[in-house]
């Protein structure tokens, strides 16, 4: 009964405790080294997360975009018992949108205050 028991327990938790209040971070006030860390990574789809003064930075890229006119959308951003679930999106550009004939690497970075749990990406 006891491993079972632990088992259970080691499953990750979805069930929503509560919304997290956050901020989405504009390029320039990206802290230096994690913006350092997306322009290592930003070819190829990422997820980091940034501890730095009591606050939690969280990061999600979807690599190379052919185009521009691409963002990314924060679904959701809550607590379980146990974990910080992130729900992003990559939006594409309209049918009607003028977008630059340029590669661009949609990104989105997030500001909260740290929390001690584990981050789960989805």
């Amino acid at each position: 009964m006891g491993v079972l028991s632990g088992c259970s327990m080691m499953r990750e938790d979805t069930k929503k405790v509560k919304d997290v209040d956050f901020t989405v971070v504009e390029e320039e006030e990206v802290p230096e080294e994690l913006k350092t860390k997306i322009n290592e990574q930003k070819d190829d789809v990422f997820r980091l997360t940034y501890e730095d003064s009591g606050y939690l930075y969280l990061a999600v890229g979807y690599g190379s975009q052919p185009t521009g006119g691409y963002s990314v959308t924060v679904n959701e951003l809550y607590e379980t018992n146990n974990t910080i679930q992130m729900k992003t999106g990559l939006l594409g550009p309209s049918k009607t949108e003028e977008v630059t004939q340029n590669v661009t690497y949609p990104y989105v970075v997030v500001k909260m205050e740290s929390i001690d749990k584990k981050t789960v990406f989805q």
